[in-house]
């Protein structure tokens, strides 16, 4: 295996939690537990990926600046897939919870969910696809 590096510039905040969950976790460095996150991560893209499911909720937190609630919202109207539902939630003075329900092709909600990850000012990005059986597709009328 050979080792490559790399720079990752980061709040200060955010690396003196990182290096908190380290300590607490007995990682002999950072770089062991970057390595172990990043498996974390690509083991989840990968799920994603194989998921057949329609049907996501999409899960973002940001801090409230009407530029990024903006272009939040230009990227729903932009996307190719129907929103469901959005429920926007001021879990603090300074941010905001927003949980969006998806339907469509998953590869279109895998492309709106990375579009939104990209937004800058956006702190957490998290995709939950799912399948529903195909019987309960057509039932349309009867909820419990």
């Amino acid at each position: 295996m050979v080792l490559k590096r790399f720079g990752v510039s980061v709040p200060e905040e955010l690396l003196e939690q990182f290096d908190e969950i380290v300590r607490q976790k007995g990682y002999i460095g950072r770089s062991e537990a970057i390595r172990d996150a990043m498996r974390g991560y690509i083991s989840q893209a990968e799920l994603e990926s194989e998921q057949a499911g329609t049907v996501a909720s999409l899960n973002i937190v940001y801090k409230h600046k009407p530029r990024l609630m903006n272009e939040l919202m230009k990227a729903q109207h932009d996307a190719h897939v129907n929103v469901v539902s959005s429920i926007h939630v001021h879990v603090s003075h300074s941010h905001c919870l927003e949980v969006i329900t998806l339907k469509g092709d998953k590869h279109a909600i895998g492309k709106l969910a990375d579009k939104i990850s990209g937004l800058k000012g956006i702190e957490y990005v998290r995709l939950f696809n799912f399948v529903l059986p195909e019987s309960e597709e057509s039932d349309h009328g009867h909820h419990h």
